[in-house]
């Protein structure tokens, strides 16, 4: 285990890991849905010599534990995130995070907008209009599988079937090259399914849809200063994006060609250089 890795206790009295890195400008990075802090870490190596750079489990994920009596909702993440700020004292921060890590810079700065310098938000998951939709669009595989997690009683069952091969089958569909989901990341990831709780975190997770997609009807409420980027390839369709794009009140976003929704992954150069300007 890392010995650089510490715990953060949450309300609900669980704790998320965190890891810092660097000296400078704080900024914290946030993974997506089914991820791990080390997600972040080659963005985080690629900022570190400017910043001072923080990464974290997002609560339930990676290897920080479950509470079967949370409801896993945006706001809770929102808020958890919020706590871990304020008892950092973190100021004139930067935050930037990836799909339900990209939707969390945007919900925190509404919040508390005068500790956060700037934002960017990387595939934003925020239009899913039934369980696990986003998911569902990256390839044949994950249609089925999600449209099975997703029915009463039978979901509990077919989530406690997954395994390395259907995880692998599942995530390929977010990579423009699946080349980038190396096999030791995988067996990372592989590593939650059997937690505690985790059969109830990813169903309440995604059962909790709506409160990611509701919080688009907010986003023009914002104030701090905000990039909107999505891979060549994200699961967003146009239409997601440009929804997006003008309730943040904005003339365009970037693209990052040859990149599917795991861009930390696929394209951390990239990333980290649109993070540095």
């Amino acid at each position: 285990m890392d010995q650089n890795i510490q715990k953060f206790i949450l309300q609900d009295e669980t704790y998320i890991r965190f890891k810092k890195f660097g000296k400078g400008q704080p900024i914290l990075l946030l993974h997506t849905f089914r991820n791990r802090l080390e997600y972040c870490k080659n963005v985080a190596n690629l900022l570190k010599e400017k910043h001072s750079v923080y990464i974290v489990d997002l609560p339930g994920f990676g290897d920080s534990p479950i509470n079967v009596n949370t409801k896993y909702t945006q706001d809770f993440f929102t808020n958890s995130i919020i706590d871990f700020i304020e008892k950092k004292k973190l100021k004139n921060l930067i935050i930037a995070g990836e799909s339900i890590g990209g939707v969390l810079p945007i919900s925190i700065s509404l919040k508390i907008p005068k500790k956060i310098d700037k934002i960017f938000s990387f595939n934003p998951y925020d239009y899913d209009e039934f369980f696990g939709d986003g998911i569902s669009r990256g390839n044949f595989f994950a249609r089925f599988i999600m449209f099975h997690c997703g029915l009463p009683f039978f979901g509990k069952l077919f989530v406690g079937l997954e395994n390395k091969f259907i995880l692998k089958k599942i995530l390929n569909g977010g990579f423009k090259n699946s080349e980038n989901l190396t096999n030791e990341f995988l067996n990372l990831l592989s590593k939650a399914n059997k937690k505690p709780g985790y059969t109830y975190h990813f169903l309440n997770v995604l059962s909790n849809f709506k409160s990611w997609s509701n919080i688009k009807n907010s986003y023009n409420e914002l104030k701090v200063p905000i990039k909107l980027i999505y891979g060549e390839d994200d699961w967003a369709n146009k239409t997601n994006r440009h929804t997006t794009m003008n309730k943040l009140n904005l003339d365009s976003y970037k693209t990052i060609n040859d990149c599917g929704h795991f861009s930390f992954l696929e394209k951390p150069k990239e990333v980290a250089n649109i993070i540095l300007g």
